[in-house]
């Protein structure tokens, strides 16, 4: 029975997150593409679908599924990057009208670089740009704190050669560009922002969308991550009085 398949307790918790991330990741999707993509049963998805939406962390909507207001309501409250969060806003918002394209702001958190806020534009169906997403451990934001601290060992599918020339390219240039597949090529860049000390804090992304841009897109990206660097630095420590 495909309860014995699914122990209690912890299992049942991965199981409920497994569907929420697959919900977040597609969007919307029904009973019998849910349990492909997570390898769960079909019944035991229709079960913690049940419990999810009686929660609110789930809802339906045309037939399918997708990720419900409970969730987003916790998601808005991770406050462990919130300067960095408010200080983006106006820098991404000029980054936007420059590019037209989808932006986000990532960090390293829990051993993966996570994106802490994002605007979406022409590029949302490939770009991740949702609060808490992670990318994967070759991207440009990645490669951007790499470069900012000693070489480490290359991550999957990438020599170590081919690692410390991209690394060096990215301390050259200030920027790493990102292609993967994706329904075609795609391509995502990346820059740092600074901490007044000089430490890299923050990789501000954007999807590239028509690589003929690709030199002004950069030129962009380092003009709103300069423009954060900046706020950054006259932002108000924690517990510094505000006066005025």
């Amino acid at each position: 029975m495909d309860h014995e398949r699914t122990p209690p307790g912890r299992g049942v918790l991965e199981g409920a997150f497994l569907l929420l991330e697959e919900l977040a990741r597609a969007g919307e999707a029904g009973p019998t593409g849910l349990s492909r993509a997570t390898g769960l049963p079909k019944s035991t998805v229709h079960r913690l679908l049940d419990q999810l939406t009686a929660l609110g962390a789930v809802e339906r909507h045309a037939g399918g599924y997708r990720v419900g207001a409970t969730v987003a309501r916790l998601g808005r409250s991770w406050s462990a990057h919130r300067a960095l969060e408010r200080n983006a806003a106006l820098p991404l918002r000029h980054l936007v009208s420059a590019t037209r394209a989808t932006v986000c702001l990532t960090v390293p958190h829990a051993g993966q670089m996570t994106v802490v806020t994002g605007i979406p534009a022409a590029a949302r169906e490939f770009f991740p740009h949702l609060a808490g997403e992670t990318l994967p451990p070759d991207s440009a934001a990645d490669v951007i704190f790499a470069a900012a601290g000693p070489t480490a060992a290359p991550p999957p599918g990438h020599s170590t050669a081919q690692w410390t020339r991209r690394l060096r390219r990215a301390r050259e240039q200030g920027a790493d560009v990102h292609a993967y597949e994706w329904d075609g090529e795609r391509n995502c860049l990346a820059v740092p922002v600074h901490a007044p000390s000089g430490a890299v804090v923050a990789a501000l992304g954007v999807a590239v969308v028509d690589t003929r841009c690709l030199g002004t897109t950069v030129e962009a990206a380092r003009r709103a991550a300069r423009m954060l660097s900046t706020g950054l630095g006259r932002a108000p420590r924690p517990g510094t009085p505000h006066h005025g």
